[in-house]
């Protein structure tokens, strides 16, 4: 350990004395784009050549018309060119070339007038870049997570974003990741207007820089440098079996050199699921019918705390500091369970609270240094009480607490090379320690229970190096190595994870993507205990000491046509791959849940996404994906299994725009059955509406919307592998309406937000 320690140090060392090197960047060239209603334009190539036409270097304006050459000419020629614009020319001596205004090319024919449509995908510095505001200008979307939902291949399940072909999608803001949990993240993004959000970059194999790996969605906000007061809040209701809601607000304050945020939100939470199964038990050959139905309610206030202050010393200088905190006091769940065998009531009394700070700097010479610590409690009691058909009865009281302790720091930095090569490095560490407890009393009945007290250390150590290079065609490419280190408990094990993609660009109307990206997903650390929950007298929940993290191997291929409709293919190898099962326990009479190591599960297949208008009054996009799984295990239990089928899955996205401030959406989609290890799980389809009105110049808005409304979107689960027979419809109550209100004022405006990761934490 000592050992390690010191390779940290001088690795870091080695960082900041490199990075202490000033880089001569040279004079600049700089200019705006425009158009004739003097508003920018964005995506325009600028070339910029010398007066006897030897080409230099070309540029892209951003979504303010900005354009920056780091070049130094005393005279030089600029040309101007974009699909929608008539191509100009000009010469110039000055390092500001000003504010150059293109004319609109029309295509006339017959007198029939064809204008070009303005993209919404376009290739900028080896990524594919979406702009959410031309992407959703037709669409019923309230803020920037609702936009994010509308980039092809993206799909959205109970707060968990996928990208098609590419699986579990990690959301990074400002080229950074976030530390929050997924359910902090989305309530952030509901609160950003697209209007905000500059571009949202689509990375199928994210580079080691942004400090992720796997596919990703880099969402890069537009920054502001004048003196303003900005903010929003908003109100919702909903109604999924009991009626809950919330309350939201953002504010900031900003200069041109320091800002200052501010992020508050409370909502109740009203939960009702339910759990219908039929069970035939097989106990020392003696067949036990077991029918019960369950239902469980969750009831707690939420709130969530952001502050944050950036300061810049500089244009390419700058310091953010951030404080988060959420906090769920008095949490109650309740479980009651009636049947042939047991009836049961669970009662479950939680307070959960976590805070984060978050320290960042970033200069301009391509060095960034943070880092951030996070402490998380749960507290938490249980009593259950059980009678049995027999006239047996058990009852336990339950006493438990999480505490969690997690520091973090890193070092990257981003140099230039020769012949338009870059070179990125950087060093990481992140130390956790989890104390966990569980302590039983007032026991009766033969129920098992066991006193557990257990205190993980887990370290992580990792080091990148990448290269990549950006040619002025628009094709990309992209190849690095991270090696990591980890260790918790009695679990070592050195990795390293390739990665590598490509983009080339034959022209505008082609585009060909190739990724191969590494990728390793840690369970929680409360699977990684040795307690058991008790759902009710049947059902019990394990945790699984010694569970190992999965590594996932991922290759995807894209044809891009005409910047909208793609075409891919891609594979996915999981080795270890766990995921929370049911088995009928050969013992005693208890259905057990729990996370077991696979020794793969397997993934490849075909995605096709196809979107299509009519007129401006329809947006629509229709989304197929079909692939065969695979998987094995040879150690579930005693029933190990090996088993594959194909699925194929189907969402049709319509917008219809009645006039300029209403708009109603109507989205549909259907999979076919799955499996997941011996689950049969059947199809399933939903069919959403919702309508929404923009008024008072779009600073005020209500929307209404109506998920699943058949109530279809939960699938019923069934076991029929090696004398195991279960029956389980069970989820929640999908169907749900909801009411949005926001109100905005001052143009809200916000810059880079970290985040808290507690996808590990038991929230």
């Amino acid at each position: 350990m000592m050992r390690l320690n010191n390779i940290i140090t001088l690795t870091f060392f080695y960082l900041f004395l490199g990075c202490s090197q000033t880089v001569a960047w040279g004079q600049t060239i700089n200019g705006k784009i425009i158009d004739d209603k003097q508003l920018p334009i964005d995506g325009a190539t600028i070339i910029l050549q010398t007066m006897d036409s030897t080409y230099i270097g070309a540029s892209i304006s951003n979504a303010d018309g900005i354009f920056v050459f780091k070049s130094q000419q005393k005279e030089y020629r600029l040309i101007i060119q974009h699909l929608l614009y008539e191509t100009k020319q000009m010469v110039s001596k000055k390092n500001d070339a000003g504010i150059i205004q293109l004319q609109p090319k029309d295509y006339a024919l017959d007198e029939v007038i064809i204008k070009a449509k303005r993209p919404f995908a376009k290739v900028e510095n080896g990524l594919l870049g979406y702009n959410l505001a031309v992407l959703t200008q037709n669409q019923l979307v309230n803020n920037a997570y609702e936009a994010l939902t509308k980039i092809p291949g993206v799909q959205e399940d109970r707060g968990i974003l996928t990208l098609a072909g590419a699986g579990k999608l990690t959301v990074i803001l400002n080229g950074k990741p976030t530390t929050m949990d997924a359910g902090q993240l989305e309530t952030i993004l509901r609160n950003t207007p697209v209007s905000r959000v500059e571009k949202a970059e689509v990375m199928y194999s994210a580079p080691p820089e942004y400090n992720v790996r796997g596919a990703a969605i880099n969402i890069v906000l537009k920054h502001s440098n004048d003196y303003s007061f900005q903010g929003e809040i908003s109100a919702d209701y909903k109604n999924q079996y009991f009626n809950d809601g919330g309350m939201n607000g953002n504010f900031r304050l900003s200069t041109p050199q320091m800002a200052f945020d501010v992020m508050y939100g409370a909502n109740n939470v009203k939960k009702m699921e339910y759990i219908d199964l039929d069970s035939k038990h097989t106990l020392k050959d003696e067949l036990h019918h077991i029918i019960q139905n369950e239902q469980l309610r969750s009831k707690y206030w939420k709130h969530d705390l952001r502050v944050a202050f950036e300061y810049n010393f500089n244009n390419k200088n700058n310091i953010n500091i951030a404080y988060t905190g959420s906090y769920t006091p008095d949490q109650h769940n309740n479980s009651r369970t009636s049947g042939n065998y047991q009836t049961s009531n669970v009662d479950k009394y939680v307070d959960n609270q976590m805070h984060n700070i978050t320290l960042q700097y970033h200069s301009g010479f391509g060095l960034e240094i943070g880092g951030d610590y996070t402490h998380y409690t749960s507290n938490n009691n249980q009593r259950l009480y059980a009678n049995y058909q027999d006239e047996n009865q058990s009852s336990f009281s339950m006493v438990g607490g999480q505490k969690i302790d997690r520091y973090s720091i890193y070092a990257d930095r981003k140099q230039s090379l020769p012949k338009g090569w870059n070179l990125g490095y950087g060093v990481s560490y992140r130390f956790a320690k989890d104390i966990d407890f569980q302590t039983y009393d007032k026991e009766t009945g033969n129920i098992q229970t066991q006193n557990t007290y257990s205190n993980l250390r887990e370290q992580t150590t990792s080091f990148y190096v990448s290269l990549s290079k950006n040619y002025t065609t628009g094709t990309s490419l992209s190849v690095s190595a991270t090696g990591e280190y980890y260790t918790i408990g009695n679990y070592h094990k050195w990795a390293v994870y390739p990665q590598a993609s490509l983009i080339y660009f034959k022209t505008p109307k082609h585009m060909f993507q190739l990724s191969l990206s590494t990728d390793k997903t840690y369970p929680s650390y409360w699977d990684m205990q040795s307690s058991v929950s008790y759902l009710n007298g049947y059902t019990e929940l394990w945790g699984t000491p010694g569970l190992k993290p999965m590594t996932n191997y991922n290759l995807n291929g894209n044809y891009i046509w005409k910047q909208k409709y793609i075409f891919g293919l891609f594979f996915t190898h999981t080795s270890d791959y766990f995921t929370q099962a049911a088995y009928q326990s050969t013992d005693r009479l208890a259905l057990i849940y729990k996370n077991t190591n696979w020794n793969y599960m397997q993934v490849w297949g075909v995605n096709i996404i196809l979107p299509f208008e009519a007129g401006n009054w329809l947006d629509s996009r229709l989304t197929l994906v079909g692939m065969q799984m695979h998987q094995r295990c040879d150690n579930f239990f005693d029933i190990p299994f090996n088993r594959k089928k194909w699925v194929f899955s189907g969402t049709l996205d319509n917008t219809f725009k009645i006039n300029k401030n209403l708009s109603f959406e109507l989205m549909g989609n259907v999979q076919t059955p799955v499996i997941q290890g011996t689950f049969d799980i059947e199809s399933i389809f939903n069919l959403t509406v919702g309508l929404r009105w923009n008024f008072a110049n779009d600073n005020l808005s209500l929307s209404a919307r109506c998920n699943d409304i058949f109530d279809t979107g939960m699938p019923a689960t069934r076991v029929r592998f090696k004398g195991q027979n279960l029956n389980m419809n069970s989820g929640f109550y999908s169907r749900a309406f909801t009411l949005h209100f926001s109100y905005r004022f001052g143009g809200y405006k916000k810059k880079e937000v970290k985040k808290i990761d507690t996808s590990r934490f038991r929230y």
